[in-house]
């Protein structure tokens, strides 16, 4: 291979590709965990979505704890100062997925108990589950990297679609939330309902920003 793995040696090639797997499936849990909360919401209620919520932020929060363990690790090898940048945005702009998950399911429990439309939740349940197959997607891209980083390219591909069909279903949201807001007219709720959906569509938008960073590195590689 190219630039990328040049520095550095097999060993140390295969401890960067598990730790950066170890965290891309924590951010997975989160996402996983993000569907499992706005299902709960919605058929148990705030105080059992809240049950939930607990498991999103321990998650995140391990999430956390890998990403510092794998910048500490890039602090110290042997590395190209454009290939370290490559891996440490890759690991930042990842960690970000799961911070604007847990913010999508925060702000839903700011949201006073009331009964959304139907047709509103579904979308931000859609939204989420998009957001799911990117996170695996991205996993996919990184044991691409190291395998075959022609099929990291195809993979990041992939996720940018997820992206664009996640913007679609966002607008759709939008407009199901604001003919609520129109019905209901309390200003707070209108806020918070954009809120999540804002926040799951940014979880999916960092989703392709790190589709770019495995294109980046990818064709380092070749």
């Amino acid at each position: 291979m190219g630039s990328m793995w040049g520095w550095i040696g097999r060993r140390r090639q295969l401890e960067i590709i598990e730790m950066s797997l170890n965290h891309i499936n924590k951010i997975i849990e989160v996402s996983n965990e993000l569907s499992e909360f706005l299902e709960t919401y919605v058929t148990k209620g705030k105080e059992e979505a809240s049950k939930v919520y607990e498991k999103i932020f321990l998650s995140e929060k391990e999430a956390d704890d890998i990403k510092r363990d794998i910048i500490s690790s890039l602090s110290t090898g042997i590395f190209h100062p454009i290939d370290r940048e490559d891996l440490i945005r890759l690991t930042l702009t990842s960690d970000d997925i799961a911070a604007h998950a847990k913010y999508a399911a925060r702000n839903l429990l700011i949201l006073p108990q009331r009964e959304i439309p139907k047709e509103l939740v579904n979308l931000l349940i859609k939204m989420s589950k998009e957001l799911q197959k990117a996170t695996i997607r991205i996993k996919d891209g990184i044991n691409e990297l190291y395998r075959d980083p022609r099929k990291a390219l195809e993979v990041a591909d992939t996720i940018e679609r997820i992206e664009e069909e996640v913007d679609e279903i966002r607008t759709e949201a939008l407009e199901k939330a604001v003919a609520w807001c129109d019905t209901i007219g309390i200003p707070s709720v209108c806020i918070i309902i954009k809120e999540v959906i804002d926040s799951i569509e940014n979880a999916t938008d960092k989703c392709e920003d790190v589709a770019d960073i495995i294109r980046s590195i990818a064709l380092l590689s070749f």
